[in-house]
């Protein structure tokens, strides 16, 4: 029988066997001590099995009251653990896929979103959620970015952002409009933040990127200030981006499957509903963050490297 430290340790070995992703791992981990917290086998790790799986399933679903989705992380985290790393077969009948529930995705109309932006008064606040609707990027695609990321076509000018690292550790390039590039530049030579690892948004106070729950609670902030529905979340900013992007191109699907770096295209034909549903909107992304933009140079005119 395996002790703690070497189940940990073989873990960590099929992770890396596997490219695992940072954010999965985490994720896993944090499966696995939940699990092994309600099975009370904190210390006898390799004792795990289906049957305990199975209790803990329930136990999220009935006692914890979780969304499909989140009980469905917290399984594949667990069958990792028990097919992968202690080898034991299980029966997946036993311990299924909950059918998860998938709601219309939350977006910002323009109005919305000129609001939200006239209460961001933090240039690093700003620009890092101004840079998250402008390019559709995830939010912890965007954390991950460093200021070499941003490349220039030598023959159109066009700007892009390479992001080396998305999910499942796919590499793409996203359009980063003049203005966000601009607006870029006036964070920089106002902060130019001290980064040994050229981190385009620096944790505050430790070492490496922002961390993704540092600019939920200022998106949070943000929201109540505004008087926003709570309903908005930082998602919901990629989600505005890709609404306003069909709006204006609606033949454009594929180009937005590869800009938000989806992997299926029925994940990228859930915003078609949306951009026919709310044909308000005549405005590209790239116009209304040229809006955003002028909105805050009008609030902080006074800058001097504005």
């Amino acid at each position: 029988m395996m002790t703690n430290e070497q189940v940990l340790e073989k873990m960590e070995e099929d992770f890396l066997l596997r490219g695992s992703s940072e954010k999965t791992r985490q994720t896993y981990l944090t499966a696995l001590k939940r699990f092994s917290e309600f099975a009370g086998k904190e210390d006898r790790l390799a004792d795990l099995n289906q049957d305990n799986l199975r209790l803990f399933l329930l136990h999220l679903r009935k006692d914890c009251k979780l969304q499909g989705t989140s009980i469905n992380t917290y399984n594949a985290g667990c069958k990792f653990f028990l097919e992968v790393v202690l080898d034991k077969t299980i029966n997946r009948k036993q311990v299924p896929n909950v059918r998860a529930y998938h709601k219309q995705p939350v977006y910002f109309r323009v109005e919305q979103l000129l609001q939200f932006f006239a209460h961001l008064n933090n240039i690093k606040d700003f620009i890092f959620f101004l840079i998250l609707y402008a390019t559709g990027m995830r939010t912890f695609e965007l954390k991950n970015m460093k200021y070499t990321d941003i490349e220039t076509d030598s023959h159109s000018g066009t700007r892009f952002v390479r992001i080396p690292h998305g999910k499942r550790n796919k590499e793409r390039m996203v359009v980063l409009p003049e203005v966000c590039y601009q607006a870029l530049r006036h964070y920089w030579s106002e902060n130019r933040p001290e980064t040994p690892d050229k981190w385009m948004f620096p944790a505050k106070t430790i070492l490496g990127s922002s961390k993704c729950t540092v600019s939920t609670n200022d998106f949070k902030t943000c929201l109540e200030r505004s008087r926003l529905s709570s309903e908005f979340h930082p998602h919901s900013l990629r989600n505005s981006f890709s609404c306003h992007f069909m709006q204006n191109n609606p033949h454009g699907i594929l180009t937005l499957k590869h800009l938000l770096g989806h992997a299926s295209l029925a994940s990228t034909e859930i915003y078609l509903p949306l951009s026919y549903v709310d044909t308000t909107n005549t405005l590209s992304p790239s116009e209304i963050c040229e809006m955003i933009w002028n909105q805050y140079k009008a609030r902080h005119a006074d800058s001097p490297t504005l």
